[in-house]
């Protein structure tokens, strides 16, 4: 289930536009007027990943479970694709019990 959380994660982030970026920093106004702000990319950002870490949970649902032939070990593979694109499912189980429980995993 790790590995599942962390490839929906990486593809969020990658579906971000790399030049965008947030302002972080103190927003006091220092005696001279100024301001400490420093812009960072928004991408990897503490608030970016704050978000999608808030919602990856409900992306869990679109996961089934795959069971290796040779060695019974669990693996959790996504079922329905981000783009729409058909996916090679042999091997799967699809199972609501399987993709309810990864929510909470």
């Amino acid at each position: 289930a790790c590995r599942a959380l962390v490839d929906e994660l990486e593809w969020e982030i990658a579906q971000v536009d790399p030049r965008k970026t947030i302002q972080m920093g103190s927003f006091r106004i220092n005696p001279d007027g100024s301001q400490s702000v420093v812009e960072v990319p928004y991408a990897r950002s503490e608030a970016h990943l704050t978000e999608l870490l808030e919602r990856v949970c409900e992306k869990m649902k679109e996961y089934g479970e795959k069971v290796d032939p040779s060695t019974h070990r669990k693996s959790y593979v996504r079922v329905l694709s981000h783009d729409g694109t058909k996916m090679d499912l042999s091997g799967v189980k699809i199972d609501g019990d399987v993709t309810s429980s990864l929510k909470f995993a």
